[in-house]
């Protein structure tokens, strides 16, 4: 049971903190988000509850009562205290899971998969039909390796909720670390219906369809991605190394076209916008780009590394060999992973002038 703490003067009025006083505030956020009227509403009948609420509402005159009050929250501890207030499931009739399901999120990004799973049985004990409840099941186990356990979990969720789009993607996964690919890219079909602005999910299912020997299903899905998103640059870089394969240079030539008119803003746009760049031997303008990213970033190892190609060409040498001897010593492993960019873009003359071997 709860044990007293320190006892407070506020105005004149005194207040007991004990040890249930922070798990209070936690079962208001994380089963309530926050509101204490809905939490009252259901411990009506819970005398201890109801006095450390009159407590959190005195302090609150006072102080801010957030999650730092109880963080970090250990949800054994918080299930163990729920027992020993007699607080069970059927007195949840106000509630909202999200704060669970954050909580059981945080769990799994931590790899404390066991106690994730807790979570979760505690959120279907409360409601046997909380469709999110069921997607984090089947996501974690899937992530777990237990594919069709997983699959099970997730099919349920969608049969709750239609809608429930990371459910899809997450099935799309399953089916595929299963080598099922026709299924796989079903599941990520469905989910670009709900959810056709998630650029992530073009990029796989084409990735998904080159395997399949589909360059053309590929392609077309790059292009769906282009009519919501005209200046991305990675679907272009794709796009024009698939047409290339097919030996479509001048539709190549014709994505490589826009990619130059563009500006790389995210991380993910600057490697292949340099290469395209670089092979139409615009290395001033790249070295420009690139030098803005680093001055701004020091730590962006891919920005230094592509800087390498445009010194050497500028006849920057030195400049090229300094970035090289710091990225063998500090990214050795990052930096023979990106050694075909020198491949292509350098001759062996110029490798051989900046060290590289």
């Amino acid at each position: 049971m709860a044990e007293h703490i320190i006892t407070l003067a506020l105005s004149g009025d005194k207040v007991d903190i004990t040890t249930s006083t922070p798990l209070v505030v936690a079962l208001r956020d994380l089963l309530y988000e926050g509101d204490w009227e809905l939490l009252k509403e259901d411990m009506e009948a819970k005398k201890n509850i109801m006095k450390e609420v009159q407590t959190c509402e005195k302090l609150e005159g006072i102080v801010h009562l957030d999650e730092t009050v109880y963080e970090p929250l250990i949800f054994p501890e918080f299930q163990k205290w729920l027992e020993e207030e007699e607080i069970s499931v059927k007195d949840f009739k106000n509630v909202s899971l999200k704060g669970l399901y954050d909580l059981a999120l945080e769990y799994a990004d931590r790899n404390l998969y066991d106690v994730s799973h807790d979570i979760i049985k505690f959120m279907l004990d409360i409601d046997s039909n909380y469709a999110p409840a069921y997607e984090l099941k089947g996501t974690l186990l899937v992530e777990q390796g237990r594919v069709e356990e997983g699959i099970k979990y997730l099919d349920k969720a969608v049969e709750i909720d239609p809608w429930l789009v990371q459910a899809y993607a997450s099935l799309g996964e399953a089916y595929y670390n299963l080598g099922d690919y026709e299924k796989a890219v079903h599941y990520w079909e469905r989910e670009l219906e709900y959810a056709p602005d998630d650029k992530l999910t073009y990029f796989v299912l084409a990735e998904t369809y080159q395997e399949m020997n589909r360059k053309d299903l590929a392609i077309r899905t790059l292009e769906r991605l282009l009519k919501r998103d005209q200046k991305n640059i990675p679907a272009l870089y794709q796009l024009s190394e698939l047409y290339r394969t097919l030996g479509e240079e001048r539709k190549a030539k014709e994505m490589e076209e826009r990619i130059m008119k563009a500006k790389p803003t995210y991380p993910t746009e600057i490697e292949p916008w340099a290469k395209v760049m670089l092979r139409h031997g615009k290395y001033e303008k790249v070295a420009e780009e690139l030098e803005k990213i680093v001055e701004s970033s020091p730590l962006n190892t891919l920005a230094r590394l592509l800087l390498v190609v445009p010194y050497v060409k500028m006849g920057k040498v030195d400049k090229a060999r300094e970035i090289l001897e710091d990225l063998e010593q500090t990214n050795v492993w990052y930096y023979y992973g990106k050694k075909e960019i020198f491949d292509e873009l350098l001759t062996e003359e110029e490798k051989a002038a900046c060290g590289i071997s």
